[in-house]
């Protein structure tokens, strides 16, 4: 495969070209110019839906909590989570070694611990963790709501998932984007996966939360372990046993 690391612009327009297969290699050669575009993303286009993201980490990561930076990258949301709340100590688990590198490189900070390890299969107990953050990488999954299923599995009881992902605006808006985006990237890459309001994993109750920013595009998420992904709708048999979200 070319190098990807020549320019940040072309190592984002080929990354977003690449079929899902081949993601995990390529995040590996782009990793020294990644955060060039993703500040540009957090800072510009997701702005209003990051700054939202940093209000819930600061409101239910309680001091001293253990927290799991799901889909960490370069470390930019494990930074995040430190400069936002007192966290007793983070694990950033990605699946490529070169962005845990950079990440490596750039936090200092004793409570942080790097581990490479896949989404789909965390390498964790069941009820392990207080809170997960996973930014912008649950519609890359072959299968999200199981990927959140699978955030579920290794929070406490009384933990949360929180979780933001690019969506499909509906409407004529939405209609529009797909067609531009299934023109300029193959099917089945990241950047055409935008998750349909139909296919988002999330379910509504008393202790779960669901925001949409940008028109649409971006939508954070937070939810508890009693929340069935598989349908928004499904009701939630054990909402009351946990504190309402606020």
């Amino acid at each position: 495969m070319e190098a990807l690391t020549k320019t940040p612009l072309k190592g984002f327009v080929k990354l977003l070209k690449l079929h899902r297969g081949e993601v995990n290699t390529a995040y590996d050669e782009v990793a020294l110019v990644y955060d060039s575009f993703v500040r540009i993303w957090d800072d510009h286009i997701a702005a209003s839906a990051m700054a939202y993201y940093n209000e819930l980490l600061t409101r239910h990561i309680k001091p001293g909590a253990f927290v799991l930076d799901a889909g960490a990258g370069t470390g930019e949301r494990t930074l995040a989570i430190l400069a936002h709340s007192q966290p007793g100590n983070v694990i950033a688990l990605d699946a490529s070694l070169g962005m845990l590198e950079v990440a490596r490189s750039k936090i200092k900070d004793p409570r942080v611990e790097f581990k490479q390890g896949d989404l789909s299969h965390l390498p964790f107990e069941d009820n392990t963790f207080d809170l997960v953050s996973c930014s912008w990488v649950i519609e890359i999954m072959d299968d999200p709501r199981a990927a959140v299923q699978e955030l579920l599995r290794v929070i406490k009881p009384d933990g949360r998932v929180l979780y933001a992902f690019c969506s499909l605006p509906e409407g004529v808006i939405g209609d529009i984007l797909k067609h531009i985006l299934q023109k300029v990237v193959p099917e089945n890459t990241p950047l055409t996966h935008l998750l349909a309001q139909d296919e988002r994993p999330f379910h509504h109750c008393t202790n779960s939360s669901l925001k949409q920013f940008a028109g649409g595009l971006t939508t954070v998420a937070i939810v508890a372990k009693c929340c069935p992904i598989n349908e928004e709708a499904l009701p939630c048999h054990t909402e009351l046993l946990l504190p309402a979200t606020t």
